[in-house]
């Protein structure tokens, strides 16, 4: 396995920067360190204590020279991705160390649970679908055959010059401007990769969302559930486990809904950790996300059911409902596939739930083993919105 100095040295970069602009002649001059700030990469820096290779957010500043013109220098990050099998296995470590009954279900579900292909799907994202919403890419490697290096060379966001990065601990600082930005935005992304039901072109991924995956990961979801109303019984009184065990019962009928449903491509872990803002030159909010290891398909709602629960605190619980309608709107003038609220706000419920039962189980994991600050405020967030949308019917009475 190569050293963090190879990764960082001028002939890496120049041979990513020159693979992924083919037809400029660019020669990279120097390549400085830069700080970075790792903190908010939860999967890096978990993975970083389990494997000898490096791993994490690395700044460079880089200088080169392209096409003949005069040298310049841009600041980047590279980003060394581990195997998602060694994540896979991180997290597997991870629910051994929180025992009980999800000790001893998570073994037979660890490669499906989302994590065991993160270092393709993020490239895959960044080389197919590059988009204003996403970071400046400036080069891409994979290997799979020898070392296993996966490799994000991008850019490098500055706390100065752009706005809420990694805002998690400060969700007032999310104000309506960046919301309405935000959601605009997201309902442009999802029309693009908008998939009919029925339609081909979801891939043939075995984590992918569906009725029969989420029946087959049963008895991950009720571990994930038991785990954290044993190690958080302040966060998961009777109530709510009630209310999530239920929505296990209901998985056959509430995703026969779900199914019926278009799917888009999500980010799928869309909150104030992954994502900052930018200013054009009109003054205009343009949202960048990035991180998007876990990107998948899903109903529309599902990422603005995640960003509104870490972005409103209980004093703005009550603008859930006005944000979700103004995201169908913008969703629904894009697509005309969403004229109805009422069952608008039906899907944006159901995607609630699975939310609940897996990105929050998840996170309710690594909460056991080592806390995370603002993991409580979102989980209250998340019960109120299950509360507000209300999408568990009550099952027919039979004579």
């Amino acid at each position: 396995m190569p050293s963090l100095d190879y990764f960082c040295s001028r002939l890496f970069v120049e041979s990513l920067m020159r693979a992924h602009a083919p037809q400029r002649q660019l020669r990279v001059l120097r390549v400085e360190p830069l700080p970075v700030d790792n903190s908010a990469s939860i999967l890096a820096v978990l993975t970083a204590g389990q494997t000898a290779r490096p791993v994490g957010h690395f700044g460079l500043q880089v200088t080169f020279e392209a096409d003949g013109e005069p040298a310049r220098t841009e600041r980047m990050v590279l980003k060394l991705k581990p195997p998602g099998h060694e994540v896979a296995g991180m997290l597997a470590g991870l629910a051994q160390a929180c025992g009980g009954e999800l000790a001893r279900v998570y073994p037979g579900f660890a490669a499906r649970s989302g994590f065991q292909h993160t270092h393709h799907r993020e490239l895959a994202l960044y080389a197919h679908h590059p988009s204003p919403l996403m970071p400046r890419i400036w080069g891409l490697h994979q290997d799979d055959e020898t070392d296993e290096v996966y490799a994000i060379l991008m850019e490098y966001f500055d706390a100065e010059e752009v706005e809420l990065l990694n805002s998690v601990m400060q969700p007032e600082a999310w104000t309506d401007e960046h919301l309405r930005a935000a959601l605009a935005q997201l309902a442009e992304w999802h029309a693009a990769h908008l998939v009919e039901p029925g339609a081909p072109g979801l891939p043939a991924w075995p984590d992918l969302p569906s009725e029969a995956y989420m029946q087959q990961l049963t008895p991950l979801w009720q571990g994930l559930l038991d785990n954290a109303a044993q190690h958080h019984p302040g966060l998961y009184g009777p109530e709510r486990v009630a209310q999530l065990s239920e929505a296990i019962r209901q998985i056959p009928a509430y995703w026969a809904e779900l199914a019926a449903a278009p799917k888009t491509l999500i980010h799928n872990d869309l909150n104030p950790r992954n994502t900052c803002f930018r200013r054009n030159a009109a003054g205009e909010l343009q949202l960048c996300a990035y991180d998007w290891e876990l990107a998948t398909y899903h109903v529309p709602p599902y990422d603005v059911v995640e960003l509104l629960s870490f972005v409103l605190d209980a004093d703005r619980y009550h603008l859930r409902p006005h944000y979700l309608e103004y995201y169908r709107q913008q969703l629904h003038a894009r697509t005309g596939r969403f004229a109805d609220a009422e069952a608008f706000r039906r899907l944006a419920g159901l995607a609630a739930l699975d939310f609940g039962l897996h990105r929050i189980g998840m996170y309710m994991m690594a909460h056991t083993v080592g806390p995370y600050p603002f993991l409580p405020r979102v989980v209250d967030s998340l019960f109120d919105t299950l509360t507000q949308l209300q999408p568990l019917r009550p099952e027919p009475a039979y004579a």
